[in-house]
């Protein structure tokens, strides 16, 4: 399995789609067509997390917050990240990040924190505009249901 294999099943639940406009989350580090070794969780990449997925012979970090916020001039090593992506690169460990989007995904950290105190008649505080599209389109009868099924696994007709 490839690194970008895990990160396409994490986008499924949180699509790069819903991040904030502010936000960098997605690839941040790597070869994403690396074979897989396996993945490290982490709320923030830091030299040692990377200290960690060398220890543990895992090739990918999964991160909440990326590593790379803002852009990157240069990579001499002068501040923490600086230093965390040249060790990860060094390394071959590859970083992702699912930041904001994985908090505005319905069944993200947001909901799974409601869930977990109990709350109930949850909805979007603040629901993104823009993120939806209208589909129309003609199929043969027969197929309908198929069509439907499938464009409903993939996330569509389901508004709110």
């Amino acid at each position: 399995m490839k690194v970008s294999d895990i990160a396409m099943c994490i986008e499924e639940i949180a699509p790069l789609s819903l991040q904030e406009d502010y936000d960098n989350a997605g690839w941040q580090v790597g070869d994403k067509y690396s074979e897989a070794t396996g993945a490290l969780l982490c709320i923030d990449v830091t030299e040692e997390v990377v200290d960690e997925a060398v220890a543990l012979g895992v090739n990918l970090i999964i991160s909440h917050h990326p590593l790379l916020f803002k852009g990157v001039k240069s990579l001499t090593g002068k501040n923490y990240v600086e230093r965390t992506a040249i060790k990860a690169i060094q390394h071959n460990i590859s970083i992702y990040a699912s930041h904001t989007n994985l908090d505005n995904a319905w069944s993200g950290v947001n909901f799974k924190m409601a869930e977990k105190l109990g709350l109930t008649n949850l909805s979007i505080l603040m629901p993104q505009g823009g993120k939806l599209l209208k589909l129309v389109t003609y199929v043969p009868v027969s197929h309908a249901d198929i069509v439907r099924n499938a464009l409903f696994t993939a996330g569509c007709g389901n508004v709110g």
